[in-house]
């Protein structure tokens, strides 16, 4: 029995040791490549390798050669069973500034295998508070501003309710 212990153990233990130690870069790699399919380019960013996840700086982002937002921080964290996007400092172009919110001051997207169809997203920005999600399996975004400052710019998107005020709903 002690045996079999000490086996499983040393098992789940070189399993954390090679998540820690994996070049962690290669999979945003990855992700920039499979991002450059639908036209959009991460560029310009420094890539910092830590122990559950990566930290990228000062990241330009491009659609179709257009510059759409620079964003100064961005961390990413991903364990086995919880996954978590910060973007902290997320500047909109000045060309769309009439069809986007000027600034994001930060925005977290959160995985957790506690609700796997779901990811929740967490923010603020020009626009006040937002919080959201997406739906996995329906294919569908939902974000509310419960406390709403300057909207006028994505005002057009929005749909207001009594119950839950202003909200943003699109399917994929």
């Amino acid at each position: 029995m002690q045996m079999v212990k000490r086996i499983i153990g040393g098992f789940f233990l070189f399993v954390i040791l090679l998540w820690l130690l994996a070049p962690k870069q290669e999979l945003y790699y990855l992700l920039e490549k499979s991002l450059k399919k639908s036209n959009i380019i991460i560029s310009n960013e420094t890539i910092k390798d830590t122990w559950i996840g990566l930290k990228i700086d000062n990241a330009d982002i491009y659609v179709s050669g257009a510059k759409v937002a620079t964003n100064r921080e961005l961390n990413f964290i991903f364990l086995f069973l919880y996954a978590k996007l910060s973007l902290n400092d997320l500047e909109i172009d000045k060309s769309l500034h009439s069809v986007a919110p000027k600034k994001l001051d930060n925005l977290t997207a959160t995985y957790s295998i506690l609700n796997p169809l779901n990811i929740l997203l967490k923010g603020d920005g020009s626009v006040g508070e937002i919080e959201g999600s997406v739906a996995l399996k329906d294919r569908k975004i939902e974000i509310l501003f419960p406390k709403p400052k300057d909207l006028a710019t994505v005002k057009k998107f929005l749909k207001k309710d009594i119950k839950r005020g202003w909200y943003y709903e699109k399917t994929y």
